[in-house]
């Protein structure tokens, strides 16, 4: 552990990027480059920094290709970027004179490229930009096949734009399945997000050239940061986040009034059909996807391990992943425009907070019931009066999905089943 942590302490100093906004996620306080930064190069998270210029992207891309020494790729997206710009980057500038499958592999095998890094991502055209995430992704693809590239199996991938939304001007949008590709999408020149007052005081009176810094290459951090990741990946996920990773992606799936009570069935029409409820989310968003669910999962639990660098214990695993929701959301894509912009005078953040006040009060209201309903499950045990509590039988509804997920972890236990006499006692005392 003393490694990761002096890893974690070398990612949230070593560099110029300046942001010392303090935000606090599960009662828990991070600063910007440990959000930023340090979680999504430890949980292996695509990162979009969305925004207007001078708010320190440029400066926070010198600082990670400083992290990775000669293992990152660097791109400045233009209208007129072509892919081949990016091939010879990574050693595939000869993928015309391949002459078969055998000599592609074993090109794309000497790829070592732990970092990819596309400035000013939405001015390039929206098929250029599918080439990119591709390679976010650890991934390429020729002539149908899908070749792996990264260093050890570890690639991750940052961008900087804006959202295409008609605030800049010269971009391209990136449409919701793009955006979906990059698990954290923040707004730097939110006030939520953006640098402090004493941040800019210092920023100011120190070198008179308004250039960002190039990347200071003092340590090497490549194969500490794989490391890390690695060990990362061994840790388990707590039980009480799947049951949030279902709710939102199946429970916010549910509509009442429709004949198959699904917005995903309604595909293009959403949410302007009549018979969707104004006074719930049926209209203002769209499920979660399974991607955006497991991205949130990572950065729950990368924040888990930071807090744990620093000496904190986490104590409560829902409300630190209902906030970092908050940075892999409003910006996703799946905000109904509508809501946002007439209801919300084109405030994501806002849209999303208001949201969030109705989901985090109906997940407390059931959340003891839930913890204890899991924990019979983890040994074996379907705890009836909890699970209808949960989800009535019989019925459909936002937690149906829930309940069904914690029976199937009933038939699948994972605890010592003589420790469930003891778990009863509690619960009947507790009850």
């Amino acid at each position: 552990m003393t490694n990761h942590i002096n890893t974690i302490t070398a990612l949230s100093e070593q560099g110029a990027y300046r942001n010392s906004r303090v935000i606090n996620l599960g009662g828990i306080p991070y600063t910007m480059r440990e959000v930023l930064m340090v979680a999504p190069l430890v949980a292996g998270l695509n990162v979009y920094l969305i925004g207007g210029t001078g708010e320190g992207k440029t400066q926070l891309a010198n600082d990670l290709a400083g992290f990775f020494g000669e293992q990152y790729c660097y791109a400045e997206g233009r209208p007129d970027f072509e892919l081949a710009e990016l091939l010879k980057q990574v050693n595939l500038g000869k993928l015309r004179d391949v002459g078969s499958d055998r000599e592609l592999v074993e090109l794309t095998a000497n790829v070592q490229k732990a970092l990819f890094y596309v400035d000013e991502l939405n001015r390039c055209p929206p098929i250029v930009q599918n080439y990119f995430f591709n390679f976010f992704d650890g991934k390429f693809v020729h002539q149908g096949k899908i070749y792996r590239l990264g260093k050890d199996g570890y690639s991750v991938g940052f961008a900087s734009g804006n959202i295409g939304d008609g605030a800049y001007v010269g971009i391209q949008d990136s449409d919701r399945a793009l955006k979906d590709r990059m698990h954290l999408i923040v707004k730097l020149d939110d006030p939520d997000y953006c640098t402090t007052e004493e941040d800019d005081w210092t920023i100011f009176g120190g070198a008179k050239s308004p250039r960002a810094k190039l990347a200071e290459h003092r340590d090497d951090l490549t194969s500490r940061i794989l490391e890390l990741n690695r060990d990362f990946g061994q840790r388990e996920v707590p039980l009480i986040l799947r049951v949030l990773g279902l709710y939102f992606h199946k429970g916010l799936d549910y509509l009442e009034n429709t004949a198959r009570h699904s917005k995903r069935a309604l595909d293009q029409v959403w949410p302007t059909v009549k018979d969707l409820r104004t006074d719930t989310d049926e209209s203002k968003v769209m499920p979660f996807s399974k991607r955006a669910v497991l991205a949130t999962i990572g950065l729950t639990e990368a924040l888990r391990l930071i807090a744990e660098a620093k000496g904190i214990a986490v104590q409560d695993s829902v409300n630190l992943y209902l906030d970092a929701l908050r940075l892999t959301v409003p910006h996703s894509g799946v905000l109904s425009p509508a809501f946002v912009h007439n209801e919300k005078g084109g405030d994501a953040y806002a849209a999303f907070d208001t949201l969030m006040t109705h989901w985090r009060a109906e997940i407390e209201d059931k959340k003891q019931d839930l913890e204890a309903a899991l924990a019979y499950a983890s040994y074996g045990e379907r705890e009836e009066t909890l699970l209808d509590r949960i989800s009535t039988p019989g019925t459909a509804g936002k937690w149906t999905a829930v309940r069904r997920g914690i029976e199937h972890q009933a038939e699948n236990p994972v605890g010592n089943p003589q420790t469930l006499a003891a778990l009863k006692e509690q619960y009947r005392r507790t009850d």
